[in-house]
């Protein structure tokens, strides 16, 4: 048989039919390799680490700015914090956060408890109104609760119909701070707490008692695991918001370190301390922090049981007792003040109470609130991926960075915001851009707490079994985590709008000039002592925020929060 000639074309595609076995499965194997990567989304997960880190950056720029002020005096920084006035002004702040922290709990709680789990009267309706002192701002409920309360006024000329009273106690003072911040903080807690009754099972407090434990022991076993990561969330909010608060405490007398930092900024020609104690605030935050990540561990609580028809406890004779104690928080932090402003409205009738003027500012008010609600919340996922992850000191510093700003006045924030901007980025000083970067620096905690609250009851094994299933980790965290938690998303873009609305001085110092809001309405005509026009931006500025606080309350997504 003759022997056909193979030429040099033939021997190549011999031997690369003899290699394509091997170079087929390696191309296979190197696909499937680049496959999984991106299936795992590796890069995505990069991409969302350096998109937290630059945001991480802008939430410590405040803290960049304090220590840039301070370096150049910084021994000058010690001899200043360790004296008599500082200590005082130390103590008064812990005391007055100590203090609100500890009434709005137990006002939060019982209310949450016997609206939600009791069979009260009218008791569908007070889950939903009791949360309307959220509303309010607090330089607006200080000045209608001292028209209430201090000297000459309602209560007091009230009484000196009856009685011969010349001395009246003083409203001013710590009474005074801790009785309106504590009306004005409470639903901080309380919103949270509702929506755990509501889903609480009570099948494991059952089981509990089956057991053999009796209900001290079911109380710490059982239920206070359950509710302390709300309490240590809400509780966080309520510190943060009172380290910062100016507005009550400035109306009412009360020496903290936002008075102390106003003061020095605008009596003292050089700014001698501001600085310094602005920088004690901040280690405040962290300490604060501490206390809080102390509260929690490592265990994760949820149930999987079906909860729609949850039983309510009968309290027979004690419900119809108990329900005027029920309305106190709502009468004094709602009801009242809002008759002072309708009161201050009525008197003015057939004057000029300046509506004409407050559309523009509510139109500007509305906007600008929604816009940076829904951006707050949105950046807050990849902030809350890089958290959840644990990579060592990284997820560390991100979770830590995230709340400075809402620890320090709004002044501290735009001052910092305006340095940074005219030294560095100056094409966007008096934009919007920056307002909103000023109302993410500090408000951004606000929306991290009930999404993190949501997220701790979501049960492991539905993102196993995603996984099981073939979803990346991007997609898991999308289909699983965020939806199950939109509820909680909904309430911290909720509580944003509400701090957007009710923020002034970021909003006076960051506004493009010409730009006005109802909060800096307010403050404008209260500072002219039209009290007339005062009270009718602050009714507007009440009605916009009460409305989403309302419809959330009301709505099925609060009974959702956190399942």
């Amino acid at each position: 048989m003759p022997c056909r000639y193979v030429s040099p074309y033939d021997r190549i595609f011999i031997v690369y039919l003899e290699g394509s076995k091997s170079i087929t499965m390696s191309t296979l194997s190197i696909n499937l390799s680049l496959i999984n990567k991106i299936k795992r989304l590796d890069i995505g997960l990069s991409v969302i680490h350096l998109t937290s880190l630059i945001l991480a950056f802008f939430l410590v720029l405040p803290l960049l700015y304090l220590i840039v002020k301070i370096s150049f005096e910084f021994n000058l920084f010690f001899d200043f914090i360790f004296n008599k006035t500082i200590f005082k002004l130390s103590l008064n702040t812990v005391s007055l956060i100590v203090l609100v922290v500890l009434f709005s709990v137990l006002i939060s709680l019982s209310l949450a408890f016997l609206n939600v789990r009791t069979n009260l009267p009218f008791a569908k309706q007070l889950t939903s109104i009791s949360v309307l002192p959220i509303a309010l701002p607090s330089y607006v409920m200080a000045t209608t609760q001292i028209e209430i309360w201090s000297k000459n006024g309602w209560v007091h000329n009230f009484l000196k119909l009856f009685f011969d009273m010349k001395d009246f106690p003083s409203f001013y003072g710590l009474v005074g701070s801790v009785f309106v911040l504590s009306l004005i903080t409470y639903p901080y807690v309380y919103i949270g707490l509702s929506a755990m009754f509501r889903r609480f099972d009570y099948q494991m407090i059952d089981a509990s008692r089956t057991l053999g434990n009796g209900k001290i022991k079911t109380f710490i076993k059982v239920i206070f695991p359950l509710v302390r990561p709300t309490i240590a969330a809400g509780s966080l909010l309520v510190a943060l918001y009172v380290l910062s608060d100016f507005g009550a405490v400035s109306l009412l007398r009360f020496n903290t370190f936002t008075i102390a930092i106003f003061n020095r900024m605008y009596n003292s020609i050089s700014n001698y301390g501001v600085l310094e104690i602005s920088l004690l605030a901040i280690l405040f935050c962290f300490v604060i922090l501490y206390i809080e990540s102390r509260t929690k561990n490592e265990a994760r609580y949820f149930s999987n049981s079906n909860l729609s028809n949850y039983k309510r406890i009968d309290l027979g004779v004690w419900r119809w007792i108990l329900f005027p104690f029920i309305l106190l928080p709502l009468f004094f932090g709602f009801i009242l003040p809002i008759s002072v402003l309708v009161y201050w409205l009525i008197i003015g009738l057939g004057e000029d109470i300046g509506f004409t003027q407050v559309i523009k500012p509510t139109i500007n008010t509305i906007i600008i609130s929604s816009i940076s609600a829904l951006f707050i919340t949105f950046v807050s996922i990849p902030i809350l991926i890089s958290v959840k992850k644990k990579i060592k000191f990284f997820s560390f510093f991100i979770d830590k960075v995230s709340y400075i700003g809402l620890s320090l006045p709004g002044v501290i924030v735009s001052m910092s915001l305006v340095f940074f901007c005219i030294n560095y980025f100056d094409y966007i000083y008096q934009t919007f851009i920056v307002l909103i970067l000023g109302y993410f620096i500090s408000f951004l905690p606000a929306a991290l707490g009930p999404i993190r609250s949501s997220m701790a009851q979501i049960d492991p094994k539905l993102q196993d079994a995603s996984y099981t299933l073939g979803a990346g980790k991007i997609s898991t965290y999308y289909n699983v985590i965020v939806k199950l938690s939109s509820p909680g998303f909904i309430y911290g873009a909720v509580l944003v709008f509400i701090l957007c609305l009710k923020e002034l001085p970021a909003t006076l110092i960051l506004s493009p000039i010409g730009f006005q809001t109802l909060a800096t309405q307010i403050w404008s005509f209260a500072s002219e002592a039209f009290f007339i026009k005062t009270a009718l931006a602050s009714i507007i500025l009440v009605i916009i925020a009460g409305i989403p606080s309302y419809i959330f309350m009301s709505n099925d997504l609060s009974k959702r929060l956190g399942r």
